[in-house]
């Protein structure tokens, strides 16, 4: 019997010294410090270098054209061209430069000495309201807002199975001090038994069987203590430190005890809440915006290309003074290009292919929110039912520890048996384990709830 005695200093105690781990502080750490949040934010940031990357397009650029041939002693010529150019965001471009050309052979349409021109390419039909450079800035922009969007539903998935693996952690911690504490009650009444069996006022019948609930409840100990072990290390998957180093959990830590009752919001609240701000759903907004985007830059592409092209020309350099009058009416440079597909196939077919996926996305986005909406529904029915499991649990196992004590009395007072107390026992660490059991499932089917609602998620990354 002294072997029981050595199992039970294998496990440490629940001291009163223990530091106390709660939820709060587990998120805390987590959100802190776990390198999913890293990698979010570095995802969010490369869409970022993509809109400036979107942005550069439309950067004004400065260019320098110059020519010289001279041969046998002859200066055939010499031309000069340094431009300044910017495409705007509005579809029209600007440029503004200075021609110097010079020289005995010049073609006949350029213009000897000092030109400078001012002037503007404006597309009139095609591309006027939406061209390719315009439209990848625009989508970068919604990719940004969707992509934080699509981080956000990770880190609402992370959130659930960070917050379960804690409950889990914290139910096993309470199922292992339940068995810490049947253990030390049996192990006195093995000791009340031997006394009595050695003054003779116990048989060894009633001695064995004292023993044998010690070497029953010694063995569930040391599963519950595994099963702790065990959860404590998969918590550890979501504990890094500062310095970006993951770290396990401190056998010394405690978990916080198990909420017997939590607040239930109003389903309809719940599912208004998600249908206005669920990161899945956002993230079909945003598609959406991007598909519209795409849709009328190809409707454009279903228009006749038709560019005009305006320069202002001076003879040297342009003065402030008096620019409308001559160069507007007099000196200037005007022409346009005009082009048309005869049978726009390929750009109706892009157009009909963008119709579809925005037809797509619809139903997609749809059937996600109904999707939604039933699983809120479906975990606050459950919710319901649970915590009426819960109540009678509890309740069983309120019975059941009476029905002990009062076992233990008669047994006192010899009306009863050692087999009887054991039997009660026994059937009051069943109803106990059923409470830990039901008290874990309905704490994870409110954060199941709260998770299919998009809650979970931060609100900012």
């Amino acid at each position: 019997m002294k072997l029981i005695y050595i199992i039970g200093l294998l496990f440490p105690l629940i001291s009163v010294g223990q530091e106390a781990f709660t939820y709060e502080g587990f998120l805390n750490t987590f959100e802190q410090n776990h390198p999913a949040f890293k990698i979010s934010r570095a995802n969010i940031g490369q869409t970022e270098a993509e809109l400036l990357k979107a942005k550069g397009a439309f950067d004004p650029t400065v260019s320098v054209l110059r020519n010289n041939k001279t041969l046998d002693g002859k200066n055939y010529y010499k031309e000069q061209n340094p431009e300044i150019k910017w495409q705007s965001p509005y579809g029209f471009s600007l440029k503004a430069g200075n021609d110097y050309n010079n020289g005995q052979f010049l073609n006949n349409d350029v213009t000897a000495g000092n030109l400078s021109y001012m002037g503007i390419e404006l597309p009139v039909l095609k591309g006027l309201l939406m061209d390719q450079n315009r439209a990848t800035r625009k989508t970068a922009e919604i990719m940004i807002s969707q992509n934080t969007e699509d981080q956000r539903n990770y880190l609402n998935d992370l959130f659930l199975e960070a917050t379960e693996n804690y409950w889990q952690w914290a139910t096993s911690f309470q199922n292992f001090r339940l068995f810490q504490n049947q253990q030390e009650n049996a192990t006195k009444r093995l000791e009340i038994t031997q006394l009595g069996f050695e003054n003779g006022a116990k048989s060894l019948a009633d001695t064995v069987e004292a023993y044998l609930q010690v070497q029953n409840i010694s063995l569930l100990e040391q599963e519950a203590f595994i099963d702790l072990r065990t959860n404590a290390i998969s918590l550890s998957a979501f504990l890094w430190d500062e310095d970006g180093e993951p770290f396990l959990l401190n056998t010394d830590l405690i978990p916080q005890e198990l909420p017997k009752v939590l607040l239930q919001p109003d389903i309809e609240e719940l599912v208004y809440q998600s249908n206005l701000s669920h990161p899945k759903l956002t993230s079909y907004v945003f598609k959406l915006d991007g598909l519209a985007v795409e849709r009328l830059l190809n409707r454009q592409s279903l228009l006749p290309s038709l560019n005009l092209k305006y320069n202002v020309l001076a003879k040297d350099y342009f003065y402030a003074e008096s620019i409308v009058n001559p160069y507007l009416r007099n000196n200037y440079k005007f022409g346009f290009d005009f082009k048309v597909p005869v049978f726009l196939r390929e750009s109706r077919g892009k157009f009909e292919k963008t119709k579809l996926k925005i037809e797509e996305t619809n139903l997609m986005k749809k059937q996600t929110a109904w999707g939604i909406e039933n699983k809120i529904r479906g975990y606050a029915v459950n919710l319901n039912l649970l915590e009426k499991q819960l109540y009678t649990a509890n309740e069983l196992s309120s019975n059941y520890a009476f029905l002990l004590k009062n076992e233990e009395l008669k047994f006192n007072q010899g009306s009863s048996s050692l087999f009887l107390i054991i039997s009660r026992e026994n059937k009051l660490i069943e109803a106990r384990q059923k409470v830990l059991k039901v008290n874990l499932n309905y704490i994870k089917a409110y954060y199941k709830q709260r998770w299919a609602a998009g809650l979970l998620a931060p609100l900012s990354i």
